[in-house]
């Protein structure tokens, strides 16, 4: 379906009645419901990517935050 296509099909959804669009509310869940899993690719390739090393990340989490600790922030002067 075109961009143009779908445009139109969006218009032509505001313009239904209550009784209309819960009928088509009905119909597109027993389509999804049915339709195959489809594997969206995440927005964020490395998203999850540590998600078998957990132990890992706390000990990367735990170095970060005794180096914060040990050397702070370093401030200009005046503030």
């Amino acid at each position: 379906m075109s961009r143009n296509e779908f445009d139109h099909l969006l218009n032509s959804i505001a313009t239904l009645s209550p009784e209309q669009m819960q009928r088509l509310y009905r119909e597109l869940e027993s389509k999804m419901a049915t339709a195959p899993t489809v594997a969206r690719p995440s927005a964020d390739p490395l998203l999850g990517s540590m998600s078998d090393h957990a132990e890992l990340m706390d000990q990367i989490v735990e170095d970060a935050m005794r180096h914060r600790e040990q050397q702070p922030w370093r401030l200009s002067t005046g503030e």
